[in-house]
């Protein structure tokens, strides 16, 4: 993938599992995709914002759920650079 193939996407959540891991949760800025990413605890904060390879981004099939991406989105990109810890 190159730099022009990525799309940017921003932090919309983070769930902590069971197992000790950290799902983090980031979708595009029309709510329309999103892409989730597993971490260990111990593993650096989450981005604000991140480039990803299209191929992994998954549509949001609910509308509820598109419309929370899209607040959060703005929310986040408006009081944070792509690199800010969140």
């Amino acid at each position: 993938m190159s730099e022009d193939d990525a799309v940017r996407v921003w932090f919309v959540g983070r769930e902590y599992t069971d197992k000790g891991m950290l799902t983090v949760e980031y979708a595009t800025p029309d709510g329309e995709r999103h892409f989730e990413k597993q971490q260990s605890l111990n593993a650096p904060d989450p981005t604000a914002a991140r480039d990803v390879d299209p191929a992994k981004l998954t549509p949001v099939e609910d509308e509820a759920t598109r419309e929370r991406y899209r607040t959060e989105v703005e929310r986040v990109s408006e009081n944070n650079d792509p690199e800010d810890a969140v």
